[in-house]
């Protein structure tokens, strides 16, 4: 055999044996790769496996999502965001905002090198040789966490519009015009954060995207319905025992004229528009300088009468003392006093009725209103209702009494003065006062008189009295002139100086004849059965 064919044959030998040895080699890498594949555990995590930096190798599922949440909590407890607005620097504390998901951390950890068969050996190399790295980052948890944690950094703050304002002075509305300025865009600002969160980058700090600002329009309308205040005299408040209620200015402007101003000024600029004002007449410093403080009109008469009568009079003047009228207020005698019932206290005494004397519960209290009626007329105070009696009155003057009945003529007045008057009303020592308290701002005087236009003399009227021997008579009732009268309201100024004279009333009192009974008995006539003489029957003539 040549030299050459050896060498040829040594080489195919050669050949044959290195691919003996690659087959080898491969069939025991397969062998070794089996093997590692068997050596993927289920429920374990591989070794050289990192959730976020900390080792979880051999780990549980269970053990691994307690160690990153773990982990989680003492990585981010003092995270802050740092923002940047308007020149200025703010910190978000972002931690109660962010949730770790350890449950989905500790899966991936679990899932790796647990896939098919076949990929888990090459799993479990690439991670003894390169180590399997899980990063697994927090988010945000809720919007509205976030909504908080912004607007508790000052960030929400960030607004430079000046919105317009205004203000009143003393007899001005001022106007401060606004300026348009910039503001944080929420949606953009939330948006950074998302994304800073979700690259655990805490340290970069977040330019805020701005949005510009508009000046709102100012609603004309709404300031002068807040400026706006009716004008309001000092009174007393009849719900509240009386007590002062305060005067109020009245304050208005022209809305047109405001309108025009505000539009014409620059933003920035003060805009005066000038106030509307309305003094009250009744201040509460004079209301309570004033109040009641003096007697505008005063009247007593003499109380006669039975004891019931007397008693009337008492009750009625005590029920209307301390009767308050405000300003146009009026005053009903009836609707004050009531009905005149036993319940109530009053007695029957003599009234007159249809022209006759009779007695009736709460009889003599006309008196009282009688006295009151001339108390008001020297108060110079508005006379609503008034009647006259049928005839004159013995306790007052004529013309100057008021009538009343209930349910039927009233006595009524109004408080035409510019502060609340009131009754004080009393009966003492056979005599009964009536007096109108209330301001008196001037020195005018009232003076009440009667012009009697007409007399109508009583008559006569004779009553034969069968019961009464004749020639005999009897006055059964003196009877009453009757008058038509026209008082008059005589005002005078401080000098004594008449200044107006009135009519006030027209009164009618009717005639009331005087009655006489006249007997028209017949003496009788005594027969005498004794001797007569000269003597005797002289005797009887001079008698």
């Amino acid at each position: 055999m040549s030299r050459r064919m050896e060498n040829q044959q040594r080489v195919r030998k050669q050949k044959k044996n290195k691919s003996l040895l690659l087959v080898a080699v491969i069939v025991v890498l397969c062998i070794g790769y089996l093997l590692t594949c068997f050596m993927s555990k289920e429920g374990q995590i591989v070794r050289n496996t990192s959730i976020n930096g900390t080792d979880v190798s051999g780990m549980t599922k269970e053990q691994a999502r307690q160690q990153a949440e773990k982990d989680f909590e003492a990585n981010y407890k003092d995270k802050v965001l740092t923002v940047s607005a308007n020149g200025a620097e703010y910190q978000i504390k972002i931690y109660d905002c962010l949730a770790m998901d350890g449950e989905g951390a500790a899966q991936k950890a679990v899932d790796y090198a647990h896939g098919s068969f076949l990929t888990r050996g090459w799993q479990l190399l690439r991670a003894e040789l390169f180590g399997y790295k899980i990063i697994w980052n927090p988010h945000i948890s809720e919007e509205n966490l976030l909504e908080e944690a912004m607007g508790a950094s000052g960030l929400m703050d960030v607004n430079t519009t000046v919105q317009t304002t205004y203000e009143t002075t003393k007899d001005s509305l001022i106007f401060h015009k606004g300026k348009t300025g910039v503001s944080v865009d929420r949606e953009g600002l939330r948006e950074q954060i998302h994304e800073a969160v979700s690259k655990a980058d805490y340290d970069t700090v977040i330019e805020s995207p701005l949005i510009t600002g508009t000046v709102e329009d100012v609603d004309i309308q709404e300031v002068y319905k807040a400026v706006h205040t009716k004008k309001a005299e000092a009174t007393l408040d009849p719900k509240n025992d009386y007590k002062i209620v305060k005067s109020v200015r009245g304050v208005s402007f022209d809305k047109d004229s405001a309108a025009a101003a505000l539009a014409a000024g620059a933003e920035g600029e003060d805009v005066i528009v000038p106030l509307k004002i309305k003094k009250p007449k009744i201040t509460t410093k004079k209301l309570k300088k004033h109040l009641f403080k003096d007697t505008l009109g005063s009247c007593t008469t003499n109380v006669g009468g039975s004891s019931a009568r007397i008693s009337n009079v008492a009750l009625a003047a005590k029920t209307i003392n301390g009767t308050i009228l405000l300003p146009g207020e009026s005053f009903s005698y009836n609707g004050t006093v009531g009905e005149r019932t036993t319940a109530r206290g009053y007695r029957s005494a003599p009234a007159y009725s249809n022209g006759q004397s009779v007695q009736e519960l709460g009889g003599g209290i006309c008196q009282v209103s009688s006295t009151l009626y001339k108390a008001t007329l020297l108060s110079n105070l508005e006379i609503v209702e008034h009647h006259n009696h049928s005839y004159v009155s013995a306790y007052i003057g004529i013309g100057m009494d008021a009538t009343v009945s209930w349910g039927g003529p009233d006595y009524r007045f109004k408080n035409n003065t510019d502060y609340p008057i009131k009754i004080s009303a009393s009966y003492s020592d056979g005599q009964v006062t009536c007096k109108i308290l209330g301001a008196k701002l001037d020195k005018k005087k009232v003076e009440m008189t009667a012009d009697v236009l007409k007399v109508n003399e009583r008559g006569t009227v004779y009553q034969d009295d069968p019961t009464m021997e004749k020639g005999t008579s009897v006055v059964v009732s003196s009877g009453h002139d009757g008058y038509v009268v026209q008082t008059y309201r005589n005002i005078y100024n401080g000098k004594g100086k008449k200044i107006s004279s009135e009519k006030e009333a027209y009164c009618v009192y009717r005639k009331q004849d005087k009655v006489v009974r006249v007997g028209t008995k017949e003496p009788e006539v005594v027969e005498d059965t004794a001797d007569t003489s000269e003597e005797t029957t002289s005797e009887v003539s001079e008698e």
